[in-house]
């Protein structure tokens, strides 16, 4: 297994947390399209890739990111494009004969409103990329037991894209037509959805939880200590980086929160002072490794967060939201809602 800090880890380098896989195909299998909610760098991305590397006879997963996309065509193009040139195709088609002559045909009329980069001059077209992607979902029915699972990730930032550039109606616009693809497509066809902005909230902020309402909400918690640990030896072991017994239990008694991205980013520094110096991980040298991953020169590592509150909140929401998680990383007790009422009604 390597050490693989900011790119998504896949096959062997990807760490399998069995508890979380079991609970998301028995959600599939009661046939739920979902949304996965979990924090940033929690391994949202690497769980849908596990599932686009596992495809089998039950499940065939494609992965698409939206995160550029800023109107509703764009994100159909998208979806439609990365499905076409997906593996599921051709394994749909060997399976249906039937199957194999609608994707022909869904295909050709893609091709010819431009989704494969060329356009077909043919007049001006009267169905559009949404057009296609809702005909197809509805009429795809011959599979053969297989289900296809169209995973999209950052698909909250997409709908914020399109909230920016176009306004809100545009924004509740775009739920409600996702809302109506996924409600007339075959049972055969589920739908995934993720991103690093929370859904629920940004439909609140716009007025439209209606349109997500048919969406099951599945979480990703923070590593369990026993997880955490299991990938850090894991780690180590595999990087042949040579450690005292008990400097694990003590890397994880000062993280309390376990991200995978955080434990990598430890490992990483263990690393880098096994090779530069030979060092042992012992306590000391974990104390080390939190020092120099929080110091400045180390910014990028944590950048996102705050660009990502940045882009979210309004001045004095921001500002709130900075305050509050400025006391929660300074006190070792729990705040209680009284506290928070208080604290935000100084930002009104």
């Amino acid at each position: 297994m390597k050490n693989i800090v900011g790119q998504t880890p896949r096959g062997k380098d990807f760490f399998i947390r069995e508890k979380l896989i079991r609970r998301l195909y028995r959600r599939l299998d009661s046939g739920a399209n979902l949304y996965i909610a979990a924090p940033r760098r929690m391994g949202k991305t690497a769980v849908l890739r596990y599932l686009e590397d596992k495809s089998d006879d039950a499940y065939n997963a494609v992965y698409v990111i939206t995160e550029a996309a800023d109107n509703s065509e764009n994100f159909f193009k998208v979806v439609l494009h990365e499905l076409f040139r997906s593996s599921v195709v051709g394994n749909i088609q060997r399976l249906s004969k039937k199957a194999s002559e609608l994707f022909d045909e869904f295909q050709e009329r893609f091709k010819k409103l431009g989704g494969f980069g060329i356009q077909i001059e043919m007049g001006k077209s009267e169905t559009s990329f949404y057009d296609e992607l809702r005909n197809l979902v509805k009429k795809l029915d011959d599979t053969h037991g297989l289900k296809v699972v169209i995973m999209i990730d950052e698909f909250p930032q997409t709908v914020e894209n399109i909230f920016r550039k176009s306004g809100k109606d545009e924004a509740v616009r775009f739920l409600q037509l996702n809302r109506e693809i996924r409600q007339e497509a075959t049972s055969n066809i589920l739908f995934l959805l993720t991103g690093s902005i929370g859904l629920p909230t940004l439909a609140e902020k716009l007025g439209a939880t209606q349109a997500i309402n048919d969406l099951n909400i599945f979480e990703i918690e923070p590593f369990e200590r026993e997880e955490a640990k299991q990938l850090t030896s894991n780690l180590l072991d595999s990087g042949q980086i040579p450690y005292s017994p008990d400097c694990i239990d003590y890397m994880l008694d000062k993280l309390s929160w376990f991200s995978p991205y955080h434990i990598q980013l430890l490992v990483q520094e263990f690393a880098d002072e096994f090779d530069l110096k030979g060092k042992t991980v012992s306590k000391e040298s974990v104390d080390e490794a939190f020092s120099k991953i929080t110091s400045r020169r180390n910014d990028a590592n944590f950048a996102h967060y705050y660009e990502r509150l940045s882009k979210t909140f309004a001045d004095k929401e921001l500002s709130f939201a900075l305050e509050l998680l400025k006391i929660l990383s300074r006190q070792n007790d729990d705040i209680q809602m009284p506290q928070i009422q208080a604290l935000a009604a100084t930002f009104t």
